[in-house]
């Protein structure tokens, strides 16, 4: 009887619950990868996948694709050169496929675009064109895309009118010549998320195009300082939302947006190529709140106020450009001090019941 009533007493024990207080984000920042080190200048797009950090370098190639090329090089987590691609124009969007873990780069952003893809198991390259359906002007191209749903989106730069496409959807598989259809002309209508208030809105300058936790797409438009965010891109029931870019002063943003990045956990690693420091910077990051949202703006790299548009800068540097997150890999978590002292609690309580129950026995057995 003694032995269970302890052992009941076990029981409640292990339901205390000790609340945690969330702390303020804490950001270190390490370099990760120098242009130098791999003969190499201008690091822009930053894509994470198949295990291994993706840069595309774009070396002063034009952007039209006139002369000069670009190389995309794949680093180990902790920064080593796996291998290096050198691709012909000027690669400013770079992404992987989640289905195929197929690694795509788009070539010149304005004008003459044309797509690389990178089999990241025997490093082959094989190139591919657009059809018809891409109006080939001049410095008319593909800037950046995301997976999503079996789709691949591509933003579609320099729209020469209001009806001109700033996101396309790839309509063909992957062979020549791809096809687009557009989902999001330059001028829509959207609900500004700072005043709750729907209103026209033009994006002149389309560029970095990120896809959300949510599923929801981010189009930067750079000059234009502006980020719309488009929900179930490319259905009947897409709509769209923007922000305007604000500073801590809550005047206009001095510099261009680039990168918007969503973190999917609470800690992780952010990796920032600044393009005129021919730098990319690792940041690591612990207490990140659920939902956060960060964005490059001219020197900075900072956080975004999602209902204020306001950006708060954690990093400063030249000019950084691509951005990707990538969570802390999982780990088994060390046993807390409570945990420890409930199990030796409970074991003790256990074998306190199997002695009592030998001497139990033990009597009986003598009579």
């Amino acid at each position: 009887m003694i032995g269970s009533r302890f052992l009941a007493g076990c029981f409640s024990l292990s339901f205390l619950v000790v609340s945690t207080v969330r702390a303020d984000p804490t950001y270190t920042v390490h370099v990760f990868a120098t242009g130098s080190a791999v003969s190499s200048t201008a690091p822009d797009s930053v894509t994470y996948g198949d295990g291994s950090l993706w840069i595309a370098y774009q070396n002063g190639a034009d952007s039209a694709g006139a002369s000069g090329s670009s190389t995309v090089v794949r680093y180990s987590p902790s920064g080593a050169v796996l291998n290096t691609w050198t691709i012909k124009g000027n690669v400013d969007g770079l992404n992987i496929d989640p289905t195929s873990g197929l690694v795509w780069a788009l070539q010149n952003n304005d004008g003459n675009s044309a797509l690389t893809v990178i089999n990241p198991i025997t490093n082959a390259t094989t190139p591919y064109t657009y059809g018809n359906t891409y109006t080939n002007v001049a410095n008319r191209g593909f800037d950046d895309l995301v997976f999503s749903h079996g789709n691949a989106f591509i933003s579609e730069t320099n729209p020469a009118s209001g009806a001109d496409a700033v996101i396309v959807r790839l309509t063909t598989g992957l062979h020549s010549p791809l096809q687009i259809s557009p989902i999001l002309n330059s001028t829509f209508s959207g609900t500004n998320l700072a005043t709750g208030l729907p209103t026209s809105v033009t994006i002149t300058d389309s560029d970095s195009l990120k896809l959300a936790t949510s599923g929801v797409l981010a189009l930067t438009g750079e000059a234009d300082q502006k980020i719309a965010f488009i929900s179930n891109p490319g259905t009947a029931s897409q709509t769209e939302t923007f922000l305007s870019l604000l500073g801590t002063n809550g005047l206009a943003i001095t510099g261009n947006p680039d990168d918007t990045i969503f973190p999917n956990a609470t800690g992780g690693y952010f990796y920032i190529a600044d393009t005129g420091a021919n730098t990319v910077y690792r940041i690591t990051a612990t207490g990140l709140a659920p939902g956060s949202v960060y964005i490059d703006v001219g020197d900075e790299f900072g956080i975004l106020g999602t209902t204020t548009g306001i950006v708060t800068p954690i990093l400063t540097g030249v000019s950084p450009h691509g951005a990707d997150f990538v969570p802390f890999a999982p780990s088994v978590p060390e046993p807390s001090t409570m945990s420890l002292t409930l199990a030796g609690i409970f074991l003790f309580g256990i074998l306190l019941i199997i002695k009592l129950r030998v001497s139990d026995y033990k009597t009986s057995a003598r009579f």
